[in-house]
């Protein structure tokens, strides 16, 4: 499945959100339009195959209001 996404942005975003705080933590998917719109954006940008996001950029992201286009 070469290019194809799996999932929702929002959905990828509500995960690593949950897990940035807390490792053993249970994800409810059923509200991921709540996670974080900055890292919805992330998700949502095109990125190299195996594009490595090292937690730091993912709490800046988390942080950060998603750029306007």
């Amino acid at each position: 499945m070469v290019g194809r996404r799996l999932g929702r942005p929002s959905e990828a975003a509500a995960v690593i959100d949950a897990l940035l705080d807390d490792l053993d933590t249970t994800v409810n998917l059923r509200e991921h339009w709540k996670a974080p719109k900055g890292l919805t954006a992330l998700f949502n940008e095109e990125h190299k195959h195996a594009a490595e996001l090292t937690r730091a950029t993912l709490l800046h992201v988390r942080m950060t209001p998603p750029r306007t286009r």
